[in-house]
């Protein structure tokens, strides 16, 4: 069912996607993110409101990979806004909210602003982006990395 529903959300983001493509290039298109913050009793241990987080910020730094490889965009302000939510999002542990998480979340925060406000080095900034997200992941849930390492922008 969790497949399932990613390909459905992945459907619908990248027609949104495509339909944004195709506005008029003046317009300035904003991206709204919402987090949803439903628990799936599927999983055996529920899907808490961090893990389901994490694999929408999955999502959206996929497109935004995107939009930087294709040299239409880059982080918005929503995306930072939805990581600053990593701390209050419940996680499945809760012992796992620690000073060296929130450390690491902030690291997040200011490496996805640095992308904003670096617009000619968008590859390197994002790639420490996603090094970050790896950082993280390596002391408190390794089993991502693999997926995250998928969103570094090779050359």
């Amino acid at each position: 069912m969790n497949i399932k529903m990613n390909k459905i959300i992945l459907g619908c983001f990248l027609a949104s996607l495509f339909f944004a493509c195709n506005s008029e290039p003046e317009r300035e298109v904003k991206k709204v993110v919402k987090t949803v913050k439903v628990v799936s009793d599927n999983a055996p241990n529920k899907d808490s409101e961090l893990s389901l987080l994490m694999r929408q910020l999955y999502l959206d730094a996929d497109s935004i990979k995107q939009l930087i490889l294709t040299k239409k965009g880059t982080v918005s302000d929503a995306f930072i806004t939805e990581l600053e939510t990593v701390h209050t999002a419940k996680p499945t542990d809760p012992a796992v909210k620690t000073a060296e998480f929130n450390a690491f979340n902030k690291l997040l925060v200011n490496q996805a602003k640095a992308i904003q406000q670096n617009s000619e080095n968008q590859t390197e900034e994002f790639n420490r982006l996603v090094n970050r997200c790896m950082d993280c992941h390596q002391s408190f849930c390794p089993g991502p990395i693999k997926r995250i390492k998928k969103l570094r922008i090779t050359p």
